[in-house]
């Protein structure tokens, strides 16, 4: 009766043996299936996270090369500002030197046509002398 009570007892841990294998059993797979499904979602998180970093550094470029343009336009800018204002001066220099030549221009007129009338008075008061003259 010993070996019976023993071998019932046997079969009874056998039994539990079995059924703690089979619960190990799904638990292990439930756990590869969850660990599959993480890793899938790390995977789309992953490339999620990667296609996002594409466009941010798509862009960082994208903006870099309109801020180098604008800077480029600034200092084709600044550039031709110097350019104008230069010619601007020059110009201006070129008409003030065209107003002094002007006013001096006019002063030797001034002093020509002076020149001009005391040389006519000169010259009737030399004919009235030679018409004087004539008449003795």
């Amino acid at each position: 009766e010993e070996v019976r009570a023993l071998f019932m007892q046997f079969e009874a841990m056998a039994k539990k043996l079995n059924e703690l294998q089979s619960r190990v059993e799904k638990i292990t797979s439930q756990s590869d299936d969850m660990i599959k499904q993480n890793k899938q979602r790390f995977e789309r998180v992953q490339g999620h996270f990667q296609r996002q970093n594409e466009m941010i550094q798509s862009s960082t470029n994208d903006v870099n090369q309109r801020m180098a343009q604008i800077v480029s336009r600034v200092n084709e800018r600044k550039v031709e500002d110097g350019v104008i204002k230069e010619m601007v001066e020059r110009h201006a220099h070129v008409v003030q030197s065209f107003e002094v030549r002007m006013q001096q221009m006019q002063r030797l007129m001034s002093e020509q046509e002076l020149q001009l009338i005391n040389a006519r008075a000169e010259l009737k008061e030399a004919l009235q002398e030679l018409s004087k003259l004539k008449k003795y």
